[in-house]
C-alpha cells in the first residue's frame, strides 16, 4: 500500500518534536502568562500551528516526491512479489518459501 501521507506525516511529527524541544526553553519567561495566552490566542495559536504543520507535510512530501522515495514501499512490495514467483534469484525464491513455511536455515 502507498500511504505518502503517512511518510511526510511521521516527518513533520519528527521535526515537530525537535523544534519544540530546542524552543521551549527559548519561551520559559512565557510560562507565568500561559492561561491568559491561551485564553487570548489559543485558536490562533492553534490555527497557525496546524497550518504550519501542514505546510510542513506538503513540503516534505513534495522532496520526497522529487527524491522518488514517496513509492519505495509500493516498489520493494513489487519486487518481493516477483521474487516469491520465482522471478530472478532462485536460491532467495526458495529461501522465502522456506520462511513463509517456519523452516529457518542458515
Amino acid at each position: 500500500m502507498n500511504h505518502p501521507w503517512r511518510i511526510s506525516s511521521g516527518i513533520t511529527a519528527s521535526f515537530a518534536a525537535a523544534a519544540v524541544i530546542a524552543l521551549a526553553p527559548r519561551f520559559a519567561y512565557l510560562a507565568p502568562y500561559s492561561k491568559a495566552i491561551a485564553v487570548n490566542y489559543g485558536w490562533s495559536i492553534t490555527l497557525y500551528t496546524l497550518a504550519a504543520l501542514v505546510a510542513v507535510m506538503a513540503v516534505a512530501a513534495g522532496v520526497l516526491r522529487s527524491l522518488g522515495l514517496i513509492d519505495v514501499g509500493r516498489r520493494i512490495d513489487l519486487v518481493e512479489r516477483s521474487i516469491r514467483r520465482g522471478d530472478g534469484d532462485p536460491d532467495l525464491a526458495r529461501r522465502l518459501r522456506d520462511e513463509e513455511l517456519g523452516r529457518f536455515t542458515e
